[in-house]
């Protein structure tokens, strides 16, 4: 029989046009793959593809087939059944098909493999492996506690018990929201809410589970046992109930067996006082001690957060006017900021922070509505010190962004892929801007920044296309790496007045036409101007000193250059072709000239080269210079006897005395 991987390959093309894409890990029971979809516009999808191998071990079933498929049925379709009573849910990770397929050795059937495709989430066990066992912040705990518990609440409302909450059935998506996972030894609940096996990851199991599982019941309270003793770990440095550091691998299962027979739990080392009154009750030894339930759980970590709002999801009387009123007003995220602004709802409601993470982006209004007149066409950024880094990225609703005078840093792709941004405008106030912030914003036509800004990050307008006007603010003494990389409408930029260098492909393949230099900038980097096919006029700075590798390599469009009087270097492929080219005057004083400098300027006729020059490299001027010149129609003017004099004799290069 061949082995589960072998056999999913036999089964691609998955679901219709999945590929497997390497293994992830293993759950309760079954293995996870990575699979990839790509549709006929040649976008790539991801997704989570669990498989489940049925393989009875009773004899008695392979002989009979429908046996077998009634095994099989009872074994595994409860998770898919289970994932089906959850699926929408915000806090449970999200199914989006299955498929069972017969295993089959010597044409008889022995099992099944049960294929579950989810969405494709991060694993907060494997993750907290690599971060020291815990999150960025004990804020971050209590999100992930306040996550799970609204999810528990909907499976437990559904007569659903999870029985193996631990961090690597914790999964989180890209906003941020944590999710229940592995679903695959979840019991549905009888009309007491009780059940009857005993099944989990020991070291977070509830005490009654293990004991008295099988004979007596435990109910909903087993899963916030479970939770409370992530929680414990996620604020104890990452260690369970009697771990430490230095404790050898022998002494482990004596500490589960404390925690097991009732040793009372010390606090945790991160958490407050109030979040460790929390935790210990959710992990009391005893059943009748800890939150009646989730809505309890969620209630006291919500209080945490903000001890004077209303912390129930359900209210306790939802007849008043009062409450209908309300009802409507936060139905929508549009009317929620409608509400504030017109101080509709209570000030508790109105919870203000300095950064505007990715998570709280996502729940801001859509600005894609369909009334002209609504005000949420443009996003005004006026409450927050920060972006956070990606906090809008790939967002495809954002028109137009303002921001106020408070706001002083954008972070990393904040913007990024925002394909129908079309224009920026930035208060005074702004002082950094990291990098690609708007990299990929193929609708920018306009970006207006403040004199404020003195720090931009490699690649913030990469790839704009259509970008026609670019203030950069005169503070900037530093133009970054692949600042307006592809920006192929940007006809004109004016540089900031003190510049000293801009980086290298700064304004490579963009749509530049004219490029003036301020005397400060000394430094170019290299392929700044690259591939500008537009580019006709250059002044460059007096003062600059060397032209670097690939620094006008294809300006096709540019026909003539005026090097400044104090250049000592021209590096490789400087000007490699530059196809307009028709004259150069290198000044006195300049010593090298690189390899492939004027390789392919078809209509360069002369070049005057000083007396200075003492190395030329291979192929300055082409590697056949008489058929790539008009045979032999280039001219070099050099002094007899110089080194341009011989290597123009060497290589077959006309040459004329000055």
């Amino acid at each position: 029989m061949l082995g589960l991987e072998q056999r999913l390959h036999q089964y691609e093309p998955l679901f219709g046009g999945w590929y497997l894409r390497g293994e992830i890990g293993s759950g309760s029971y079954g293995r996870v793959y990575r699979v990839e979809n790509q549709n006929l516009f040649g976008v790539t999808y991801t997704a989570a593809l669990k498989a489940i191998e049925i393989l009875p071990d009773d004899k008695d079933l392979l002989d009979v087939p429908e046996h077998l498929r009634s095994a099989a049925y009872e074994e595994a379709m409860s998770e898919v059944e289970t994932l089906a009573q959850l699926r929408g849910l915000s806090n449970v990770v999200h199914m989006d098909d299955h498929a069972v397929f017969e295993i089959r050795e010597n044409g008889r059937l022995v099992g099944y493999d049960l294929l579950i495709r989810m969405e494709l989430l991060e694993n907060v066990g494997r993750s907290l492996r690599y971060h020291g066992g815990t999150l960025s912040s004990i804020q971050e705990v209590h999100k992930l506690g306040r996550d799970l518990s609204r999810g528990l609440i909907c499976c437990h409302q559904k007569g659903i018990l999870h029985r193996d909450i631990n961090p690597n059935n914790i999964l989180r998506n890209a906003f941020g929201d944590y999710k229940l996972g592995d679903f695959g030894i979840a019991k549905q609940l009888h009309g007491t809410l009780h059940a009857q096996t005993a099944i989990g990851t020991k070291r977070y199991v509830a005490p009654e589970v293990l004991h008295r599982g099988g004979q007596d019941a435990y109910d909903a309270r087993a899963d916030i046992y479970c939770l409370g003793l992530v929680l414990y770990q996620l604020a104890n440095n990452g260690y369970l109930p009697f771990f430490h550091a230095d404790m050898p691998k022998e002494q482990w299962e004596e500490a589960v067996t404390r925690r097991l027979s009732g040793g009372t739990l010390p606090p945790p080392a991160q958490a407050d006082e109030a979040f460790s009154e929390v935790i210990l009750k959710a992990c009391a030894y005893r059943p009748e001690d800890r939150y009646a339930s989730a809505q309890e759980l969620y209630d006291a970590l919500l209080r945490l957060a903000y001890p004077q709002q209303q912390t129930a999801l359900v209210p306790q009387s939802q007849t008043g006017l009062l409450y209908r009123l309300e009802k409507a007003m936060t139905s929508t995220a549009e009317l929620r900021s409608i509400a504030e602004l017109l101080h509709l709802l209570p000030k508790q409601q109105q919870v203000q922070t300095d950064i505007l993470s990715a998570r709280m982006a996502a729940r801001l209004p859509a600005w894609r509505i369909r009334a002209s007149w609504f005000p949420f066409n443009t996003l005004l950024l006026r409450d927050y010190l920060s972006v956070a880094e990606r906090a809008f990225m790939g967002r495809r609703d954002l028109a137009s962004l303002q921001t106020g005078g408070r706001l002083q840093r954008i972070g990393a792709e904040a913007f990024a892929q925002c394909t129908s941004l079309h224009e920026v405008r930035c208060g005074s106030g702004l002082t950094e801007i990291e990098q690609n912030a708007f990299s990929g914003c193929a609708k920018l036509t306009r970006c207006q920044l403040p004199d404020t800004v003195h720090v931009l990050g490699n690649s913030v307008f990469a790839g704009c296309k259509t970008l026609t006007s670019l203030n950069l603010p005169d503070s900037l003494t530093e133009l970054p790496e692949k600042l307006c990389i592809n920006c192929q409408g940007l006809g004109q930029v004016v540089l900031p007045q003190h510049v000293r260098a801009i980086g290298e492909r700064a304004f490579s393949s963009s749509g530049l036409e004219k490029i003036v230099m301020p005397d400060s900038c000394i430094r170019l980097g290299a392929g700044a101007f690259m591939h500008c096919k537009q580019l006709r006029f250059v002044q460059v700075s007096l003062r600059l000193a060397v032209i670097p590798e690939d620094c006008f390599a294809g300006c096709t469009g540019l026909k003539q250059f005026d090097l400044p009087f104090r250049l000592t270097e021209i590096r490789e492929r400087a000007f490699y072709g530059c196809a307009g080219l028709e004259t150069m005057v290198i000044p006195e004083g300049t010593r090298s000239i690189g390899a492939h400098a004027f390789d392919r300027c078809e209509h360069l006729r002369t070049v005057r080269i000083p007396s200075s020059v003492q190395e030329i490299g291979a192929n300055a001027f082409g590697e056949q210079p008489k058929k790539l010149f008009g045979n032999g129609r280039l001219t070099v003017l050099a002094s007899p006897k110089s080194y341009a004099w011989q290597y123009c004799k060497e290589q077959g290069i006309r040459v004329r005395a000055n």
